[in-house]
């Protein structure tokens, strides 16, 4: 938690990046496009192990699908956080 005095500087600063930088801004507030590509990968490649990894491979696309699952989620999150705070 800032101090009151600490937190008028930081939105200062915060403003002045805003104003000089617009690109950076603009690339900071999108998530990063990968992580739906990763989730996608993960998902595609769940059934495959299930197939040909046994009971091991079945755990692989548990974990596999759970953290696509999870990526798919942060990127829902992100977005709508920052459609709330008027960025997009």
């Amino acid at each position: 938690m800032l101090k009151p005095e600490e937190q008028q500087v930081f939105a200062g600063l915060v403003a002045q990046i805003e104003t000089e930088d617009p690109t950076f801004v603009r690339r900071a507030a999108r998530p990063p496009r990968w992580w739906a590509g990763v989730a996608v990968l993960l998902w595609t490649i769940a059934p495959i192990c299930i197939v040909y990894g046994g009971w091991t491979g079945l755990i692989e696309a548990f974990l596999a699908g759970g953290y696509g699952a999870h990526l798919m989620r942060k990127r829902q999150r992100w977005a709508g956080l920052l459609s709330a705070s008027g960025r997009r």
